[in-house]
């Protein structure tokens, strides 16, 4: 990797003088795309202090992965779009689709300074936000409401957004119709022909209860949880993070998909932050930033709980394929008895 980088960027920068990478990095998050440090010095042969940029690399994974396709341009242009639109995302230097220099397409961007909340442990209970006051935390939640509003808030027609899934479909009142398929073929995929019946369930019970009318379609960020921020030391949030599952849709999506992932982090911390709100009020405050009243949102929190869960189905079946206890995915398994619990009512 760290040769591929070196060369990649001695073709991009010819005039660079003695450029050199240092032994490439990775942060320790990250379940999907791999994500790469890379720090890279050079001359410029007018000056005896050497010029120096950190940069970050997103690779698609080496192997099997959680989803079948990592569109790195699609991804790449909505962060350009946010971007352009005066939001803390990180426009790509480049998106280089030849395989030949790392192995793998990947794409570019200026590294940002920023703390990560690790989602992959108990950070309700560890870690620095839970160390924090309430006053910060309470900071932070309102940062994280002001980004998703202001990401739903922007205009469709400024930008061609052509390329995500669902934009087809914008102004037939059909969007949700052809996310569910979209979801319905990525479990078949996942499950590989064996779902638990707990996701057919939720599946049927999607499409008998479609919302009409759907609400209006938005700009999606698709992965909304505060795992996919960078976060000052201010509170204010440095960057947003993760658009592989980006589209268009009803806002609702976007905003289910963090109730029922946060919900579920609650339920496993066994409470939440002093400084964070609770449900209704982080509604509340969130259909004030969008500007209108959200509809339907037990069937988006169901869609949202089938659509974790069919990630985690895709987790199972390759960790199965490395003799790893796949039994987690049904035994006690968080999401399946949120869903089930969702289904019922």
């Amino acid at each position: 990797m760290r040769d591929g980088f070196t060369r990649w960027l001695r073709a991009r920068r010819p005039d660079a003088v003695d450029l050199r990478v240092a032994p490439i990095g990775q942060p320790p998050t990250g379940l999907s795309s791999e994500t790469l440090f890379v720090e890279v010095s050079w001359s410029t042969g007018t000056s005896s202090t050497p010029d120096h940029q950190s940069l970050v690399a997103r690779l698609p994974p080496s192997g099997e992965g959680l989803f079948p396709v990592y569109d790195l341009a699609s991804q790449g242009r909505v962060q350009s779009i946010l971007a352009a639109a005066g939001l803390p995302a990180v426009a790509p230097l480049a998106v280089e689709l030849d395989e030949n220099w790392v192995g793998a397409p990947f794409l570019v961007m200026a590294r940002v300074d920023g703390r990560v909340v690790r989602n992959d442990k108990p950070f309700l209970r560890t870690g620095w936000l839970a160390e924090s006051s309430a006053a910060e935390q309470a900071r932070l939640h309102s940062a994280f409401l002001d980004l998703l509003a202001a990401i739903h808030r922007v205009d469709l027609t400024t930008a061609t957004f052509a390329f995500l899934p669902g934009a087809e479909r914008v102004g037939t009142g059909t969007t949700l119709e052809g996310e569910l398929d979209r979801w319905t073929r990525y479990l078949e995929w996942a499950a590989e022909g064996d779902a638990p019946a707990v996701f057919t369930d939720a599946v049927r019970w999607c499409g008998e209860n479609l919302p009409d009318p759907e609400p209006p379609a938005s700009l999606l960020w698709g992965d909304v949880q505060l795992g996919n921020i960078l976060v000052g030391a201010d509170m204010t949030i440095a960057a947003v993070l993760d658009f592989e599952m980006a589209s268009i849709g009803p806002a609702e999506l976007d905003l289910a998909w963090h109730l029922v992932l946060h919900q579920m982090t609650v339920d496993r911390c066994g409470g939440d932050l002093a400084g964070f709100p609770d449900r209704t009020a982080t509604i509340d405050g969130y259909q004030a930033r969008l500007g209108r009243s959200v509809a339907d949102l037990r069937w988006f929190e169901v869609f949202a709980a089938l659509r974790s869960g069919a990630i985690m189905v895709r987790a199972a079946r390759l960790l199965a394929r490395l003799g790893i206890d796949d039994s987690w995915l049904t035994a006690g398994n968080p999401t399946v008895t949120l869903l089930a619990e969702l289904i019922a009512g």
